[in-house]
């Protein structure tokens, strides 16, 4: 990464942690924060909290596991371990980025045409594939949440906005995907734009014929791939499987934090932690939002909401946001340094 990069991360994340901190300290306070932490069972918290790092590496690796059942079906020889990897490093980019809705994608895309040389468009298919399956176990736990909600808080017109909002936002991702792996004669129009535009402002100096081809070649392999996970049906479950344990893993995280505190309270409020968990996923994928502190304040605000004490819920995301943030950054920044050096050791075998 440049350093101009690294500094703008490093911008964005200050004052995105800066924002959280005046939250804490006007709408929840430090001394009800230290309150909360001095009444910890260090014995209890030291358990439950190392359950949270354990959760959160299965959840990545039955992540990674989904992927690779797609990359299976249409003969993509990756591996569990490289996916793994590459899972790893393409949330990596994801949280330090701001357009997590692609990033993260195209970093796996990347990583996987490098190594196998395979079509880009097999490749592509695998990964919106991919991500149709967890934005359905998103969308799902979601909307049976939000049902139950309805039924019990007769109130909040405020999250229900909310959940409507991030519901419909996650139906759209989802229709605009599959309408676009479906509808060959979209897809197709959708990628030339691009070339059109760039043959339009040379005024056909530059000979695109080439471009064109390969772009029509990639287009069939992913169409094609799209349809190789309709007729493989129980590699397809296989995959959609593994997505609902890694979801399961990950949703973990959230209740085992709350047991770290010792407030147990948290298992009869399943439907508000599946809340949450879904919201706080969703507003991660907002393009402008910085790497921290708008989903720590949406977490504590909606913690609340739901009556759990501030002080409580405060803590409990700043604990969450250890295993889900800064957790990821930390061994993604590692894989992406090990990457680096395995390519460096394999340049060099190569030249003696």
């Amino acid at each position: 990464m440049e350093k101009k990069s690294l500094a703008n991360l490093a911008i964005f994340t200050f004052v995105g942690l800066a924002i959280f901190i005046l939250y804490l300290y006007f709408f929840v306070g430090f001394q009800e924060l230290i309150e909360v932490f001095r009444q910890v069972n260090p014995y209890k918290y030291s358990a439950y909290y190392s359950l949270t790092i354990i959760a959160m590496i299965l959840s990545m690796l039955f992540y990674s596991m989904s992927w690779n059942e797609l990359m299976k079906i249409l003969s993509i020889e990756v591996g569990l371990k490289n996916a793994f990897l590459y899972c790893w490093l393409g949330n990596f980019v994801d949280l330090i980025l701001p357009f997590e809705t692609v990033s993260g994608e195209i970093t796996r895309i990347f990583l996987v045409h490098g190594e196998t040389k395979d079509s880009s468009g097999k490749i592509v298919a695998t990964v919106v594939g991919h991500r149709i399956i967890t934005t359905f176990m998103t969308l799902g736990g979601l909307f049976l949440a939000t049902v139950f909600f309805l039924l019990k808080y007769e109130g909040s017109i405020e999250i229900l906005y909310l959940l409507f909002a991030v519901l419909l936002g996650s139906l759209f991702l989802i229709g605009v995907l599959l309408y676009l792996s479906l509808k060959k004669n979209a897809t197709e129009k959708l990628v030339n734009l691009p070339i059109k535009v760039i043959d339009f402002l040379t005024r056909g100096h530059f000979n695109l014929s080439g471009v064109k081809s390969r772009v029509q070649q990639n287009l069939l392999h992913f169409h094609d791939g799209i349809k190789a996970f309709g007729n493989n049906l129980r590699a397809l479950i296989k995959s959609v499987v593994c997505s609902f344990i890694a979801w399961l893993f990950h949703l973990s995280v959230y209740f085992l934090v709350f047991y770290a505190l010792g407030f147990n309270e948290i298992s009869t409020k399943i439907y508000e932690t599946i809340i949450v968990y879904s919201i706080s996923v969703a507003v991660q994928t907002v393009p402008i939002a910085p790497p921290l502190g708008l989903v720590e304040i949406v977490m504590t605000s909606l913690y609340t909401l739901f009556g759990i004490p501030t002080a409580v819920g405060g803590a409990a995301t700043l604990l969450i946001r250890v295993v889900t943030f800064w957790l990821q950054i930390l061994i993604g920044y590692a894989v992406a340094q090990w990457i680096g050096v395995k390519k460096l050791l394999a340049q060099l075998y190569k030249k003696h």
